[in-house]
């Protein structure tokens, strides 16, 4: 059946996970990002992943289960999970490494996810009780790249105004954060049509700074979880003495930001003059520029509520880290040392990648642990070395086992973890870096 999710723009369709159904699946697919809006690039990488994923997933799951397909609109891109029960499945061929075998009928047959794997924007994985898996995978809208656009000249009006924009107010702004090469620009920056669509979708708020009728800077935010605000910027556009306009835009968004239901502000850039006024530092990354020249992240980090607490199982290497950090930032948390079992209940892991060739930086995401943790991740660097990438991070969810499991093979693989933030993942965030690879070490 397909029907509407009362307060969500989202569909699903629930049917036998058997050959059969697989045509009532895709057109589920095609016709329900079509409704929402989406066009044929869009719908047709999705469809696709559903073919292939129904057609590899079917014959190996639970003998009559059902499966459920869901689809939601974000305005600005489409997220598509499935959702079966199946026993230890072979989830390889979703790694960035995975290349298929043409004389072996086993790879071979593995071609179909691979190839899902590659027509959406992102993918991740969830495991369930009752061995329950959900394949969640978005495809973001089709969107032009920035033009260049004129910039404010030396002489516009020095008086500052704040301004809540339009979405067309900052599909601009946008055009211009990319005409100026401001460092640290978010990946959607480069896109103004998707900046606008956030905007007007509700997933993305900011306020600009005006001088006349230029604009002359201004500052972004969206959620990075439920309990967590990323901050972008601010990005300015002619010269501010005494830092005026930065501090205005600072004290706007962060007053905004303080009335929500937020946890918790970050902010991941650059070093921000007068940054004790707003934030607590929490530490930082340096990374070999592609110039030779090093670049410097700076992570800050406000706490906007009382902390509730909560419990890390991990094991003894990465326990060791946590406890040092969560008394150095006082967080209530408890923290409880295995010894590695997620690791071991399935043969292979998988890890998603995400790059900023700006930054020459890749940052992977473990989706699931297995016994070959170590190995994939050294595969991964050797990849991405031979694609010229310098920097390498991975980001660990202390409230998702999945993630947790892989420290001991952060560690054998040379990652070191360097730093924390709050509540910015199903629990808090840990950083690595690698110890080869970055600048840092």
């Amino acid at each position: 059946m397909m029907q509407q999710i009362h307060g969500k723009n989202s569909a699903v369709i629930r049917i036998p996970f058997r050959a059969p159904f697989l045509p009532l699946a895709m057109e589920f697919t095609d016709k329900g990002a079509r409704g929402f809006g989406y066009g044929d690039r869009e719908a047709g990488g999705l469809v696709l992943a559903v073919e292939e994923l129904f057609s590899f997933y079917a014959p190996r799951a639970a003998v009559a289960s059902m499966v459920e397909i869901e689809l939601e609109d974000h305005g600005f891109r489409l997220a598509l999970s499935i959702s079966f029960h199946a026993a230890n499945p072979d989830m390889r061929a979703f790694n960035l490494t995975w290349r298929v075998s043409h004389d072996s009928e086993d790879s071979l047959d593995t071609l179909g996810p691979m190839i899902a794997a590659r027509s959406v924007s992102s993918l991740r994985l969830d495991f369930g009780g009752d061995e329950r898996i959900v394949i969640r995978m978005t495809r973001d809208r089709e969107y032009p790249p920035a033009g260049a656009v004129p910039l404010p000249p030396p002489d516009v009006e020095k008086s500052v105004r704040l301004s809540d924009p339009s979405p067309d107010d900052l599909r601009h702004f946008a055009a211009m954060a990319t005409t100026s090469c401001a460092p640290f620009l978010p990946s959607f920056l480069a896109k103004p049509g998707m900046v606008a669509d956030m905007l007007a979708a509700g997933r993305l708020s900011a306020v600009l700074a005006l001088s006349g009728d230029w604009i002359t800077g201004g500052v972004l935010w969206r959620p990075l979880t439920d309990t967590c605000i990323e901050l972008y910027g601010p990005y300015l556009f002619r010269d501010d003495p005494d830092d005026r306009t930065l501090t205005l835009l600072l004290d706007e968004a962060v007053g905004r930001i303080s009335r929500s239901r937020a946890r918790g502000l970050l902010r991941g850039q650059g070093s921000l003059p007068g940054h004790e006024r707003f934030f607590d530092f929490l530490g930082e990354l340096e990374m070999a520029g592609i110039s030779g020249h090093a670049a410097r992240s700076v992570y800050y980090y406000r706490q906007l509520r009382e902390e509730s607490g909560g419990v890390v199982y991990c094991t003894a290497r990465l326990a060791a880290f946590l406890h040092e950090q969560y008394d150095r930032l006082c967080l209530p948390r408890q923290v409880r040392e295995t010894h590695g079992e997620t690791a071991l209940a399935r043969d292979a892991s998988v890890l998603a990648v995400e790059l900023d060739y700006p930054r020459s930086l890749a940052v992977i995401r473990p989706l699931c642990a297995g016994r070959d943790m170590a190995a994939n991740l050294a595969g991964h660097l050797d990849l991405l070395r031979d694609e010229g990438i310098l920097n390498f991070i991975v980001e660990i969810n202390t409230g998702r086992g999945e993630d947790t499991a892989f420290a001991d093979a952060l560690a054998e693989t040379g990652f070191v973890p360097r730093l924390l933030i709050p509540d910015a993942g199903q629990g808090d965030l840990v950083i690595y870096d690698h110890a080869e690879g970055n600048a840092l070490s």
